[in-house]
């Protein structure tokens, strides 16, 4: 399993040399911390056989310690996991590749109001610019008015472009990289590409973020995704709706160490019967609907080690919540 020959003495050192180097300060610490323990450990990592091979390894293990604490003797199981290994990445590349479906998808039905939220500094920019010319025309020209104008047309300029930037980080297919968040600035980004549509279907989009938000770990551009999905089908659940059209996003610390971040909508709510199917693949309440968005939703989050579930508000309408552990505790970097 770790290459060695039958001629060869195994011993602890031996076993770290074959350890992949970036696995083998895990393991050391893992170890470390288990005699300094109860003895028990469990770890994953990888090994580098002699001819360059690498298997993944599963190891269970409990150290036993004599009547003065010291450890004396170790007892382990280590399997050879290098083929669910590679199932699990497979799985992980289709769910990314469906995720990304999602994000195309998702960036077909705001096509039109991203065009009206490019076309707005574009605008500007032209303005500007005949402004500008219309200043230097004149025998003594205001170049102050003129500083000014160009002024506006570096800030509309820099708009675009982060319009197009945002849109372009979400239409490329990206693997998943966990990274320490705010969510509030992702909230404010989705937030952002969202406006220009909750103005053009009349619907009130608010935000409410508590101010002691701890950060969490996670995918920026999945995390985005689901927050889309999430307002775009709060925005649907409003057709027909003629008074009070308001979406609400909220994000509030939770107990056990996470972070809580819920999306409203002031419509009907969702039909008791069938509150239990709207996370089941290809099942839609809209006429036109896919039926993937919840699903591809709920994927990503548990893949971040949070929840998503959805429940009818006291009143009118529904909230979708999820759940993402604080950065302490939300997984590998």
């Amino acid at each position: 399993m770790f290459g060695f020959a039958t001629s060869e003495r195994l011993d602890l050192n031996g076993v770290l040399r074959r350890v992949h180097p970036d696995d083998r300060e895990t393991v050391q610490r893992t170890l470390a911390r288990a005699l300094e323990g109860d003895g028990r450990y469990e770890m994953d990592y990888r090994v580098v056989l002699p001819g360059g091979q690498i298997r993944w390894i599963a190891s269970r293990g409990r150290a036993q310690f004599n009547g003065a604490g010291t450890p004396i003797v170790v007892r382990e199981v280590s399997l050879d996991v290098t083929e669910r290994r590679k199932t699990e990445r497979e799985a992980q590349r289709l769910r990314q590749e469906v995720a990304h479906v999602g994000r195309v998808s998702m960036m077909g039905q705001l096509a039109s109001a991203l065009a009206h939220e490019i076309n707005q500094p574009l605008g500007a920019i032209l303005r500007n610019a005949e402004a500008a010319e219309l200043f230097m025309q004149g025998a003594s020209p205001d170049l102050d008015e003129v500083r000014a104008s160009l002024a506006d047309i570096i800030k509309n300029d820099q708009r675009a472009g982060a319009v197009i930037d945002r849109m372009r980080a979400l239409l490329k297919r990206h693997e998943l990289a966990v990274i320490r968040l705010d969510m509030g600035d992702v909230i404010g980004d989705v937030v952002t590409i969202m406006r220009a549509d909750a103005v053009s279907r009349h619907v009130k989009l608010d935000v409410d973020i508590a101010g002691d938000l701890r950060p969490v770990r996670g995918d920026r551009v999945h995390l985005q995704q689901v927050l889309l999905n999430l307002v775009l089908n709060g925005m649907d659940a409003l057709n027909g709706a003629n008074q009070d059209r308001r979406v609400t996003v909220t994000a509030r610390p939770g107990e056990a160490r996470i972070v809580e971040v819920a999306v409203g909508d002031t419509g009907p709510g969702i039909p008791t019967d069938m509150l239990g199917s709207v996370f089941d693949p290809f099942f839609s309440t809209k006429p036109n609907g896919l039926g993937m968005g919840l699903p591809i939703s709920r994927t990503i989050i548990e893949a971040h080690g949070g929840q998503l579930w959805a429940e009818n508000n006291h009143g009118c309408g529904a909230t979708l919540r999820f759940t993402l552990p604080i950065a302490e505790e939300a997984g590998a970097e």
